[in-house]
């Protein structure tokens, strides 16, 4: 599991948006990307983006959030777990599957597996 995670970014999008009949709207996007390096290094990226609107008024909202650390894979009661570390010394363990080509299971997600360029 650690040929097929390492110098590979996981990516997971989310978005949701409502609307009612007043022309209010909002709209809310997730963005998170998991950079797992080759000497165990990590970045874990999330972006938020979030609009509300109506009427004569728009609210944009951007955020970007960063967090370094250390990364490993570790095995428990035959289970395959991502293990993370951050420099902060909070930690998360996912357990973590490999579904196929580009595909990776990681906790109760399904995310998209890439080779960082």
């Amino acid at each position: 599991m650690i040929n097929t995670l390492s110098n590979r970014v996981l990516r997971l999008e989310k978005a949701n948006s409502d609307s009612d009949y007043s022309g209010n709207n909002w709209h809310e996007e997730q963005k998170y990307a998991l950079f797992l390096y080759p000497d165990f290094s990590s970045v874990y990226v999330l972006e938020c983006f979030s609009n509300v609107s109506g009427g004569d008024f728009y609210l944009p909202n951007q955020s970007t959030q960063k967090y370094n650390g250390k990364w490993n894979v570790c095995e428990e009661n035959q289970k395959l777990y991502l293990e993370l570390i951050f420099d902060d010394n909070s930690s998360q363990k996912l357990e973590t599957e490999n579904l196929g080509y580009g595909i990776q299971k990681l906790g109760d997600q399904v995310w998209n597996r890439y080779l960082i360029s």
